[in-house]
Parts: C-alpha cells; sequence; structure tokens
C-alpha cells in the first residue's frame, strides 16, 4: 500500500470507529486529504508499452546513514517511473544501487565527483548519485539538485528531515501519532520525486516554467503534478533520439530547432535563453572540426544567417543569400552543401499544378490547400548542385546521405535510387574528420527507415556498432515476420516491400478487415511464395475463421522454412492448447516458450503461455513469468 493510500485508509477506519465519549463523537472531523501534497499524473497518457531506461543508482556516506534509506530511494524511483511511463513512454529500469564513498552536500560540487565515479555505457541513461542532507529546508531545485543539459549524470540531495519535516508540519492540520507521520512521509516521497524529475529533466533540455504547479518552475511546491506540454515535447524529442543511438550533436540540434520553431510565453526567458546559449555553444563546437572550420570566419555570420533562414522556411530568400555569399567564395565546399540540401528541403508543386494569378480572388472557404510536396530532388538544377559537392569534395559523404533521404521521402520512394547513394555515402564516412558516428547513424536510421533488413545489418557491422538500437529492432522485425538472413524466397533489395504487405495484412486481419486481408496475402504471394510471414497470416486468417485444420496447416508451413517465425509460434501454441491432453498442453508450452525466446516483445505470446501454465498446475513456472512479465510490461499477467 503506498504512502497515501495509507493516510487516506487511517483516516477512513478512524472517522468510522464508534465508542468514546459525546464530546468524542461531536469532535469535528479533520480533512486530511486536503494537506496531501499533489498526485503527480500526465495528461493525454501515452499508449503502447514503456521502454525500459536503465539507470544506475549511487548513494553517499550521508545517505547510507539515514534509516530505510534503500527502501525509500526505490520508492522514489519508482514514483518518478509512474509519471514517466505515461508521459514519455519510458520506465526507469533502476540495474545497480552501489555505495559512493562521498561526503557533503553541495550538488554541483558533488556532480563533479559523480563524473569520476562511472562513465555511463551505451545500455546506461543515467547515473543518479544521492548526497547527504542539507541544513536547512530549501525550495529552490537548483540547491536540490543538479544535472547538466544533455548530460547523464544527475545529483539529488537528500530530505532534511528535521527542518524540512518541521516545516510540513506547521502547515498539517491538528493531527497526531501515526496520521501525522503519514502525512510527513508523503511529502518527503514527493518532494524527492519532483526534485528527480525537475532534474532529469534538465538534462533533457526543459526550460524553467512560470507556472508554479509545473515540476520545471524554479521553485518545489507540493502541488506540482507534472510537465507543461511544450517540456513535455522536448524531453520527448530528447530520449527519443538518445534511445534511438543519437548523439549529444545531433540531440543539441534538434533540441535548438524544436525551442526556435515557435515561442512560448510560459518559459521563464533566462532560463529559456541560457538553454538556446548553451546548445548553440555545443554545435559550435561540434562543427570546429567540421562545417565551420571549412566556412571563412569572415563569412560564418552571414552563412549562419542563410541556415537560419532554413529553419523558418524561407527557402527562396536563403538561397538569394547564399547564392551572393558563394560569389565572394567561390568553390567552397561547405557553403556548396548547404546549396544542396537547401534545393533538396524547398517545397515544390506537381506538375500541372498552377499557382493562383495575381489578383485573383481568394479560394472559398473550405477548399482544400494546394499540393505541396517534395520534389526537389527530381529536379535537374537540385541533383546538379548536390553533385558538385561531390566535385570539391569527393570524400564528403553528406550529398549522398541527402539526397538518398529526399529520394525516400518523394510520394513514391525511390529506394533504387536512395541505396545508389548510400553505397557510396558508406564508402566515404571513413574520410570524416569528426562526425562518423553520426553518419553512420543517419546512414543505419535511413536503411531501418524502410525495413531494409539486410543492408541495415551491413551497416551496423560496417559502423562496428553492434549495440545499435536498430540492431534489436531488425532482428524483432526477422522473426515477426518471417524473413530470415540469407533467405532464397527474397532478395535484399525487395525485403522492405515483403516487410511492408506484411503489417499491412496484420493490421488489417487484426481489425477484423479478413477479406481484405485475404486479397493483400494472396497479392504478396504472387511476388513471395512460400514467404513465412505470409503463411503466419494464412494461419491468423483461418484461425480467425474457425478453419483450425488450414490454420495447423499454414503455421507448419511457416515454421519448416522458419522455425522462429514468432507468429507463427504463438499461433501454433494457441493452436495445440485446443487439444486439452497433457500431450497438447505440453507442446502448447514448447511453443510459446519458444515464440518468447525469439521475440520477447511479443505480449500475446506471454499471456497465452500463463494460461498453459495454469492449465498444467505449474505454479512455480507462471510465478516467474508472472514476475518477468511485470518487469518487462509494468503490468500484472492477467
Amino acid at each position: 500500500m503506498s504512502r497515501l493510500l495509507a493516510v487516506a485508509s487511517f483516516w477512513i477506519v478512524f472517522g468510522g470507529c464508534g465508542g468514546g465519549s459525546t464530546q468524542e463523537i461531536e469532535r469535528p472531523k479533520v480533512d486530511v486529504t486536503k494537506s496531501l501534497p499533489a498526485t503527480l499524473e500526465a495528461a493525454h497518457p501515452r499508449r503502447g508499452d514503456p521502454r525500459a531506461l536503465h539507470v544506475h543508482v549511487y548513494a553517499d556516506t550521508g545517505v547510507r546513514a539515514l534509516p530505510h534509506w534503500k527502501e525509500e530511494l526505490t520508492d522514489q524511483l519508482d514514483y518518478a517511473g509512474q509519471l514517466l511511463s505515461p508521459l514519455l513512454g519510458v520506465r526507469l529500469t533502476v540495474d545497480s544501487i552501489k555505495d559512493w564513498n562521498h561526503t557533503g552536500n553541495d550538488v554541483r560540487e558533488a556532480l563533479k565527483a559523480l563524473n569520476e565515479v562511472e562513465k555511463p555505457d551505451d545500455d546506461t541513461v543515467w547515473v543518479i548519485g544521492y548526497i547527504t542532507q542539507g541544513d536547512a529546508a530549501q525550495r529552490a531545485f537548483s540547491e536540490l539538485g543538479a544535472g547538466d543539459l544533455l548530460g547523464r549524470r544527475v545529483v539529488v540531495r537528500a530530505w532534511a528531515e528535521k527542518p524540512e519535516t518541521e516545516l510540513v508540519a506547521a502547515r498539517l492540520p491538528d493531527v497526531e501519532g501515526a496520521a501525522r507521520t503519514e502525512l510527513i512521509a508523503a511529502h518527503e516521497r514527493h518532494k524527492q520525486t519532483v526534485v528527480l524529475l525537475h532534474t532529469l529533466a534538465q538534462t533533457l533540455g526543459a526550460i524553467d516554467e512560470a507556472d508554479p504547479t509545473w515540476i520545471q518552475h524554479p521553485l518545489y511546491s507540493a502541488k506540482q503534478s507534472t510537465f507543461s506540454e511544450r517540456n513535455r515535447d522536448l524531453m520527448q524529442l530528447a530520449i527519443d533520439a538518445r534511445l534511438g543511438g543519437g548523439t549529444d550533436q545531433v540531440i543539441a540540434h534538434d533540441l535548438l530547432e524544436a525551442i526556435e520553431k515557435s515561442d512560448w510565453g510560459g518559459w521563464v526567458p533566462n532560463s529559456h535563453d541560457d538553454v538556446v546559449k548553451t546548445l548553440r555553444n555545443m554545435l559550435d563546437a561540434a562543427k570546429a572540426g567540421k562545417t565551420a572550420a571549412d566556412v571563412p570566419p569572415a563569412a560564418y555570420e552571414q552563412f549562419d544567417r542563410v541556415r537560419e533562414l532554413a529553419k523558418r522556411g524561407e527557402f527562396s530568400r536563403g538561397l538569394a543569400e547564399l547564392d551572393n555569399l558563394m560569389q565572394a567564395y567561390p568553390g567552397n565546399p561547405a557553403m556548396q552543401e548547404e546549396k544542396c540540401e537547401l534545393m533538396l528541403a524547398k517545397p515544390t508543386t506537381p506538375p500541372g499544378t498552377r499557382p493562383a494569378p495575381k489578383g485573383a480572388p481568394p479560394a472559398p472557404k473550405g477548399a482544400p490547400p494546394p499540393v505541396v510536396e517534395q520534389l526537389a530532388v527530381t529536379e535537374t538544377a537540385t541533383r546538379q548542385a548536390c553533385a558538385r559537392v561531390s566535385e570539391l569534395a569527393p570524400g564528403d559523404p553528406s550529398p549522398h546521405l541527402a539526397v538518398a533521404e529526399a529520394l525516400l521521402h518523394l510520394p513514391k520512394p525511390d529506394v533504387a535510387g536512395a541505396r545508389a547513394e548510400l553505397v557510396q555515402a558508406a564508402t566515404k564516412i571513413a574520410n570524416l574528420k569528426t562526425g562518423q558516428p553520426e553518419a553512420w547513424n543517419r546512414l543505419i536510421a535511413l536503411y531501418a527507415g524502410i525495413n531494409a533488413l539486410t543492408w541495415t545489418e551491413d551497416a551496423i557491422a560496417a559502423a562496428k556498432a553492434d549495440k545499435h538500437p536498430a540492431a534489436a529492432e531488425i532482428a524483432q522485425s526477422r522473426v515477426r515476420y518471417g524473413v530470415p538472413r540469407g533467405a532464397k524466397f527474397v532478395k535484399p533489395e525487395d525485403e522492405s516491400a515483403l516487410v511492408t504487405e506484411t503489417r499491412a495484412a496484420i493490421s488489417a486481419i487484426g481489425a477484423g478487415k479478413l477479406p481484405e486481408g485475404e486479397r493483400m496475402i494472396a497479392a504478396a504471394e504472387k511476388k513471395w511464395r512460400g514467404a513465412p510471414g505470409l503463411e503466419a497470416m494464412r494461419c491468423d486468417l483461418a484461425f480467425r475463421q474457425s478453419n483450425l485444420d488450414a490454420a495447423r496447416a499454414a503455421c507448419a508451413r511457416a515454421l519448416a522454412v522458419d522455425p522462429d517465425e514468432s507468429w507463427a509460434l504463438y499461433l501454433s501454441g494457441v493452436l495445440a492448447l485446443k487439444d486439452t491432453s497433457a500431450s497438447g498442453t505440453k507442446t502448447g508450452i514448447e511453443r510459446l516458450e519458444h515464440a518468447i525466446t525469439v521475440d520477447p516483445e511479443l505480449g500475446q505470446a506471454w499471456r497465452a503461455l500463463g494460461k498453459a501454465y495454469a492449465r498444467a498446475h505449474d505454479q512455480a513456472a507462471h510465478d516467474d513469468l508472472a514476475q518477468k512479465y511485470q518487469a518487462k510490461f509494468s503490468q500484472a499477467l492477467p
């Protein structure tokens, strides 16, 4: 039972007790609920399974001297996770809580010390250090915690027991005993959790908020319950990029772009300016050996203005100023690269679409806006501008990456053209003095974005990035959609289309549109006959139509080609359980266990396996599965 529930339960029981004197019965009941801190909650909760955020926790000497310190830290981390899951679609996974040989309560000094304790690995998002309590109650978050923008280490100061308790008690109603203790504990839990959340948000680019009920306000309040939507957007952008393998340079660029795209009056101006300045400094430092070094210092301010115009969508003005600049610096590859990217990004209208003549009356109310598409990559002038970059800087992969991305964003993506550009880019990334990881990440993301499984794996291998998040995603796609590496029934260049069409069939069948799903499967089978993913869809379709023999046959065909096809394993396990004998139960359990092993994200297989264990009266296996299911999906096994 949580502390908040414990407080409420105590007063329900106390208020319902009988007996005692008339004076005691007539004594007015105290409504303690008004003295509880706000409940942390997210407006418009995210749907879907939360992703794991791995954290390492350190407790210094002063923290470890406190009674029940580990239980309280765990409780606060859990409470923080209860907000982050619906807010950002992530859950805190505490991999370890370790002793830290540190003393003192200065948060900035402690943050410096924590930097020397552990360097976070690729899997660890944050290292959190808890330090000794202060001598006085504090409301300023800057005194209670510390974390640097885009940093991966944060510090939280422990609850100052005596001064904080006295401060809270002075505001409480006339209650004593257990109820008073529980109320104070609820305030401690809320404040320490909010300090942690405020500090973690700082590392994700959140800006101080003017509303005192928002967590990113500079001063703590017991009324704080969530973040503003604008800060939520920034935090979402940063955490998605971090979990996706994005570098600090990429995240800084995207955050700065998101902040400057539209101003918002809810931010504290000084904090806004500090965050923007810090992000600009990060980008300028990263550019020192890259773009900035290629642009003459005398031209950098004007060159930066061109990029600002592009961010605002003023491509024509940007190109005009850039052309003027290039007359003074002909042959500068950085400027030519910027021209290439500006021309690629410039919106265009499809052939045959004419703009309204000057002076024409406005379009009728409710009329659809003119069609604008990113077709510039198909124009000769644009491709010539990008080709010129390769002439000036033959070893630079940037123009190839830019052109490939534009080709993949066409209304009908040009996969073959993009592939040709990306092959060239891959041979040139090693030429970069700085920014190689960013270039590889961009190339990998482009392949992964079109479900090009083999090409993505080859790029990951070339980048020597075995732990790249895309590797796990590709492995899951292979087993989920039945496309084993080296399959004879599909060429690498066709994997994207096969996965896309298999997904479409899954969506149709899952939505109950069985005839539509049947048509999709039949069309795909003409191109990839015998593909295990399509056979698994045949199995699913027949199962939903109660044609169990046909379903078993289709699943068997899928597993004969790909024994790890997870959807076929799941369905064949469910089909086996239709036989209520011990043999049928055993076979069903084996298939479902196999499905979970190759595709741990397949929640349906977990839930079906739980029912199978219950039928087999295997309580130990059921309990173990339930514990793992709770840890993985943050909910109880049905």
